[in-house]
Order: structure tokens, then sequence, then C-alpha cells
């Protein structure tokens, strides 16, 4: 018997104008335990199709990454017995990319146990498309895009920290370009997440199919901001740069008080807030010192009440991570 522990962390995509391109991580996690009874016994891709149509639904998002490893490196592994997450701090629908944390899992876990069967020759002589080491982050983040295309939620759960993304070959196995930008230490998170969630097809399907040529400036000149702003713990450049015509517009409708929510991080002295994914979580950023921003998050669950969990998120630089057993660890 083999298992193996995946742990991945929370991220928070479409910050302000930075939709489908933007994400950071930070230090909420999900840890997945994979089990395997009859780890030397490898079966087809077809035979792993036939099995993952019998998994239950909590399952799925695992299992669909864990076999497109399968199909895409042309590879056989064995069926796993047992899927299950050991330890979930990352909310389920509420704009922390928890999806995301599932499908990065799967395609972890399908590396591994290759890697424990396979040599990287063995698997690139087979896999003649593209050039992609089996092996890498970079081919996680390749499967887990090929399903759910949201890179700007998948890259930081893959590599850590902010990350700037974009799908440039979105024919065959998705290339994703991403790139880490610079976050200063003097710049804070805090996340206030209310007693309801939203799920993303629902915020997706909201918005319109076309946006007008001033909003399109606007969203790029405040991303400017934004970037610069991050690096710099510049208040007034954050200030402008949180702000977005693409998305929040059209899905504040769907959570109540939505812009008075917005207000009450800027009446309680942060840069702004912005939605956090497609919400509903919303995100509050501040440069102010740590005392400050304690001080901030506290006014802020004080005018939100207790349907809303209000706190402060540290960002995580690692990425995926993974070990052999069955452990939660650091």
């Amino acid at each position: 018997m083999k298992q193996y522990t995946v742990r991945v962390p929370a991220t928070s995509a479409n910050l302000g104008p930075g939709f489908d391109c933007l994400g950071i991580a930070f230090k909420l996690y999900n840890w997945f335990t994979f089990t395997w009874e009859n780890s030397d016994q490898p079966v087809s891709y077809e035979e792993q199709i036939k099995w993952l149509a019998t998994r239950t639904v909590g399952q799925m998002p695992m299992l669909e990454s864990y076999v497109q490893y399968c199909r895409l490196f042309e590879v056989d592994l064995p069926i796993p017995t047992n899927v299950i997450c050991i330890k979930g701090d990352v909310p389920i629908a509420k704009g922390l990319g928890s999806s995301a944390t599932c499908y990065v899992a799967g395609a972890s876990a399908a590396q591994w146990i290759a890697s424990q069967l396979y040599t990287e020759q063995e698997i690139s002589s087979k896999y003649n498309t593209h050039d992609v080491d089996p092996f890498s982050k970079d081919a996680v983040l390749a499967i887990a895009a090929e399903i759910e295309r949201h890179p700007d939620n998948l890259s930081p759960a893959v590599f850590g920290g902010l990350q700037l993304a974009t799908i440039v070959n979105p024919e065959g196995l998705p290339e994703v370009m991403t790139r880490r930008l610079t976050v200063s230490q003097d710049v804070n998170f805090i996340i206030s997440l209310p007693g309801f969630s939203l799920q993303t097809k629902k915020a997706r399907g909201i918005l319109p199919q076309e946006i007008s040529r001033d909003d399109a400036i606007f969203n790029l000149r405040s991303l400017g901001y934004l970037i610069q702003g991050m690096a710099d713990a510049d208040h007034d450049l954050l200030c402008f740069g949180l702000q977005d015509r693409l998305h929040q517009p059209y899905r504040a409708e769907l959570i109540p008080n939505f812009y008075e929510i917005l207000e009450i991080g800027k009446e309680s002295g942060a840069a702004g807030s912005v939605l956090s994914g497609a919400g509903p979580g919303i995100l509050t950023v501040s440069c102010k010192s740590k005392s400050d921003s304690e001080e901030i998050k506290e006014r802020i669950q004080a005018a939100l009440g207790t349907r809303w969990q209000v706190q402060i998120l540290e960002v995580d630089y690692q990425g995926l991570s993974g070990c052999e057993g069955q452990h939660v660890f650091d």
C-alpha cells in the first residue's frame, strides 16, 4: 500500500481589475490523501475512465485530473483505492479557489505515483506532442488548466505568491504562461466570508458578452496601478488599482449590500476591497501596520456582524506541496 498527501493553498483570483488573469495564494490549505492498495498494478486510461464513472461527486474533481494525467502523458497508473480530504480549511463556493485545490491535488497525486513507476525518460518518450517535464509543477498546472480553465486560480495554487497568468495555447494541452509579481511585506490582506455561498457558474453567467472601450481602458489603467501598488505598498496607487468595471458591477447584484460592504474597509483605513474570486467573499487590502490591520479587521467584523467571518490572511509563497504518507504537515 502507498499513500501520498497533497497540500494546496487557497487562492483569491480576479483581483480587482485582474479578471481571469491575476490571483494570489494564501496560507489557508486543503490536505488530500490518496491511497493505492495495488500500487504495482497500473491500468490503462480506458480502464481509468470506466472506474471514474463509478466515483462519488465529492471525489470527482480530484480524480478527474488524476485520470487526465494518464491521458495526456499516455501512461498507465494504478487506480486509487481511496481519496479523502483529511483537513479542509478552504471554504467551498466562497471565492477562495476550493475547486482549484481539488484539481491541483489530483494532478499532483498522479504525478507522484507515476514517479514511483516510471523515469522521466520513459514518460517523455511516449509523450511527443509537447515538451513538458512530466514531474514538474508546470505539468500539474497544465493538467489542472485542461479541466478548470482559470489560470488566475490555478497558478498561485501551484506556485504560490501573486501570479499573473494566461493560457497561451488553448488547443490541446494548455500552455500556461505565469509570472510571479512582487508583493511588499507591508501589504496586508483581510478576507470577509459570509454565511452564504455562490457558485462560480452562476457568478460567471451574469457577466456581459461585450464591454465598452471606456471600461476596458479603465481596467487596463487600474491593473497597472494595482501591480505597482502591491510592489511598493503604495496606499494611493492601491486605492485606484483595486477598482474594476469588468465583473464586480454585475456580480454586485448577487451579494446583498455589496457596495456598502466595500466601503466598510475603506472607512476603516484600508486601501480598498474587492471580490475574492467570483465571490461572495470580499478581500480587503491594507498598507497599514499589522496592528493597524488587526484593528481594521475588527472594525469590519463589527460592521458586518456575526453572519460574516473576518480574518487576516498571510501570503503563501510555496504553493503546492506533498509528502508520502497520510498526515497534515506545515
